[in-house]
């Protein structure tokens, strides 16, 4: 490979990260804290593309290779995202379940009064 082509390479990689930088910074505000962004759909990255060729002033041929490396990209990362989110899901279940059985636990140690300030304290302590 020469080094032009791997230049090239580089200032895709380089363009394509400053992209999904921005694309998150935007998003964001807009979605709840700790979700990751939903990958762009197709119209997005076409305009994305686009705004790449022209700053870049790409030919014909580079930008069709490129539009088909973006999509074949935002493919993999959305198909990561969602194997991700079944794997949170499934260990939010299990830490439920775990944190109920502790609970149970605690409150068998308990008398009355003491399991009725247990679940009192925790009302308040848990929503924080």
């Amino acid at each position: 490979m020469s080094f032009s082509c791997k230049l090239n390479i580089r200032i895709l990689a380089l363009v394509s990260g400053i992209f999904l930088l921005s694309a998150n910074i935007l998003a964001q505000p807009d979605q709840r804290p700790h979700q990751p962004p939903t990958p762009p759909d197709s119209t997005r990255i076409v305009k994305m593309v686009n705004e790449l060729s022209t700053a870049l002033s790409l030919s014909k041929d580079q930008k069709e290779k490129i539009t088909r490396l973006h999509f074949a990209h935002f493919q993999e990362a959305g198909e990561l995202m969602k194997k991700d989110k079944a794997i949170h899901e499934n260990n939010r279940a299990k830490m439920d379940a775990l944190r109920k059985e502790f609970d149970e636990q605690v409150e068998a140690l308990l008398n009355n009064d003491q399991k009725k300030k247990f679940e009192e304290f925790f009302k308040e302590h848990r929503h924080r």
